[in-house]
C-alpha cells in the first residue's frame, strides 16, 4: 500500500516520507526503517511501533514498553490507521501525520495536505514557544519545493513573485509617502520660519512707511512754506512783477496738486481695490487640491463697469508670468494654479472675489470679474483722455504702494500694532482684520511725467510694489495710464502701461484669451 509520513514534530520535523510497502519499522535503532535519533526531550523505543497491511488496511502494533504509542491523542495496543490520523511516539515523542491514497498515490502532495501540514508544523513550534507564523511559512515553502507537483511549484512561484511585487509596490508607496511628508513638513518648517521672518518685516516696513510718509509731508509743508516766505520777502523787497509772478504761480500750482490730490481720492478713492493673491505649482494634469507651498502677493485695480469688472495688470492676474524662478518652475514641468485672489474695496468689511476675464498678449493690462456687483461704488470712467499726455503734465497715482504697509502707516500706532499681533504670520487674516476695521483707503502719489512713447508714459510719482494696477491721473482728473512697474534702482522713476492698451481690451482688436 502507498502512503506516507509527515514528520509534524521531533528533530526531524517539517521532512515528509513515502513508501509503498506492506510492512515497515518505527524506533530509534539504526536497523528500523523510520528511525527516530532519541533524547530525553524526544523519547522514542528502539523499537517502538510497527505499520502493516492486513486485509488491504493499514495497521499500527505498539511495542514500546516505557513510552506507549498513541493515535489521535489516545494510547494504543494495536489500531486500524485512517488517513490524517496523527500518530505519537510516547507521551512527548515526535509526532506523524499519515497520508493515505491508495493506488494512485504519487510521490507529491496535494495543497491542501501542504496547507494542513505547515499549519500542524506550526501549532507544534507555537506550543514549544516558537514563531508560529516564520514556522508556517518555513514549512509552506520546504514541502512545495520538496513534495509538490511542478505545476503546483510554478503556481506558488508565480504568487511569490506577485506578493514580492505588491510588498515592493507597498514598500515603494510608503518611501514616497513619506518622502513628500517629509518635503511637506520642510516646506511648513520653511513657511514658518519665513513667516516669522515676514512678520518682523513687515513692523520694520510700516514704520519705514510711517516715516517717509511724514517725511513727505513736511517736505510739502517746508516747501509751501519757503514759497510763502520768499514771496513775502520779495514784496517787502520790491522785487519785480515777473519775480513774484513766478513765486506766485509756483505756490499756485503746489496747492492746486494738494487739492487736485485731495478731489480724486474723494471722488475716486472708494472706485480703487486692495487686491490680495495667492498662487502655487502642481505638476502637470493635477485635478483639484492645493499647491503644497503657496506665495503671496498684492496689487491695485479699480472698478470700470458697475457690473463688477475692474482693470489690473496682466502680472497681477497671472503672477508668475514676470517672475524668473517661477520661469524655471515653468521650465521644469509645472503648472501654475491661481488659489485665490480677492479685491478689498475701501468702506466694505468683506471682499470680492476675483475672476480673469481677458489678458492683453501685447501689454501688462488685464480685466477682471468681481463675484458679485458691488452696490453705491462709483465707477472710473475709461474713456481716451481730451489731450495727449506731455512731458512736465502732474499726475496723481491713486493705489497701494507697499501693500499692507501704507495702510498701517497711516493707523493708530496702537492699533497697528494689535492687528498684527492679532494676524500672526497670516497676511490674509491681516488683510481681514483691516477689512473688518474698515481702515483700507488707497493712497496718492504726486509727480510729473518725464516721458511719453506710444508703448509707455515714464512719471517721478512715488509707488512700489503694491502699488501695480493703480490708475494714473492727469491734472483733469482722466486716467492717462495703468502703473505697471518702477524701476528698482531708483525709486522714483515709474512706467504706466498708456489707456490705450485698456481701451483694445474693451473693443476686443487685439488677440486676447478669455479663462476658463
Amino acid at each position: 500500500m502507498k502512503f506516507a509520513l509527515v514528520h509534524v514534530s521531533g528533530s526531524r520535523r517539517g521532512e515528509t516520507e513515502f513508501f509503498d510497502c506492506s510492512w515497515l519499522t518505527l524506533g530509534s535503532a539504526s536497523k528500523y526503517e523510520v528511525r527516530f535519533p532519541t533524547s530525553d526531550r524526544w523519547p522514542v523505543d528502539p523499537l517502538q511501533a510497527e505499520i502493516f497491511e492486513h486485509n488491504c488496511q493499514l495497521h499500527l502494533r505498539n511495542w514500546a514498553t516505557e513510552v506507549v504509542t498513541l493515535v489521535n491523542h489516545k494510547p494504543i495496543t494495536e489500531v486500524v490507521l485512517h488517513d490524517k490520523d496523527l500518530i505519537q511516539l510516547g507521551p512527548k515523542g515526535p509526532k506523524l501525520r499519515l497520508r493515505i491514497r491508495p493506488e494512485e498515490y504519487a510521490a507529491c502532495k496535494l495543497v491542501r495536505e501542504i496547507m494542513q501540514d505547515a499549519r500542524d508544523v506550526a501549532a507544534e513550534r507555537g506550543l514549544r514557544g516558537g514563531s508560529t507564523l516564520w514556522s508556517f511559512f518555513g514549512q509552506l515553502a520546504y514541502d512545495i519545493r520538496k513534495n509538490a507537483a511542478r505545476t503546483t511549484q510554478i503556481i506558488f512561484l508565480g504568487l511569490f513573485i506577485s506578493l514580492l511585487g505588491i510588498a515592493g509596490g507597498l514598500a515603494y508607496y510608503s518611501y514616497a509617502t513619506q518622502q513628500a511628508q517629509e518635503r511637506q513638513y520642510a516646506a511648513l518648517l520653511k513657511e514658518l520660519q519665513s513667516a516669522r521672518q515676514t512678520q518682523a518685516d513687515l513692523e520694520q516696513k510700516t514704520a519705514e512707511e510711517r516715516r517717509r510718509i511724514a517725511e513727505a509731508l513736511t517736505a510739502y509743508e517746508d516747501e509751501t512754506s519757503r514759497v510763502i516766505a520768499s514771496l513775502d520777502e520779495q514784496r517787502r523787497h520790491g522785487a519785480s512783477a515777473k519775480e513774484i509772478l513766478g513765486l506766485t504761480q509756483r505756490l499756485t500750482m503746489l496747492e492746486t496738486e494738494r487739492t487736485s490730490a485731495e478731489a480724486l481720492i474723494k471722488r475716486y478713492g472708494p472706485s480703487v481695490c486692495l487686491l490680495y493673491g495667492a498662487y502655487g505649482f502642481v505638476e502637470k494634469g493635477t485635478v483639484g487640491g492645493d499647491p503644497a507651498e503657496l506665495v503671496e502677493y498684492m496689487g491695485t485695480g479699480f472698478l470700470v463697469d458697475a457690473k463688477g469688472l475692474i482693470v489690473t495688470n496682466r502680472h497681477i492676474m497671472e503672477p508668475w508670468s514676470m517672475d524668473s524662478s517661477d520661469a524655471e518652475k515653468l521650465k521644469a514641468g509645472l503648472q501654475p494654479k491661481l488659489v485665490k485672489l480677492l479685491a478689498y474695496f475701501p468702506s466694505r468689511t468683506a471682499p470680492y472675489e476675483v475672476s480673469v476675464v481677458r489678458l492683453s498678449d501685447q501689454a501688462d493690462v488685464a480685466l477682471g470679474q468681481l463675484s458679485q456687483s458691488p452696490e453705491k461704488i462709483a465707477v472710473i470712467p475709461i474713456r481716451q483722455p481730451s489731450r495727449q499726455a506731455a512731458a512736465g503734465e502732474a499726475v496723481v497715482v491713486l493705489g497701494y504702494p507697499t501693500g499692507v504697509e501704507s495702510i498701517l502707516a497711516r493707523m493708530d500706532e496702537t492699533v497697528a500694532e494689535a492687528l498684527i499681533k492679532k494676524a500672526g504670520h497670516d497676511l490674509h487674516n491681516l488683510m481681514e482684520g483691516m477689512a473688518q476695521q474698515r481702515v483700507v483707503r488707497p493712497l496718492a502719489t504726486q509727480g510729473h511725467i518725464a516721458d511719453v512713447a506710444p508703448n509707455r508714459i515714464t512719471y517721478d510719482a512715488q509707488t512700489t510694489g503694491g502699488g501695480s494696477g493703480s490708475p494714473v491721473f492727469n491734472d483733469a482728473g482722466q486716467i492717462i495710464a495703468v502703473h505697471g512697474a518702477t524701476m528698482s534702482r531708483f525709486g522714483a522713476v515709474s512706467f504706466g502701461e498708456p489707456i490705450s492698451r485698456v481701451l483694445e481690451l474693451f473693443r476686443g482688436q487685439e488677440s486676447s484669451k478669455p479663462q476658463k
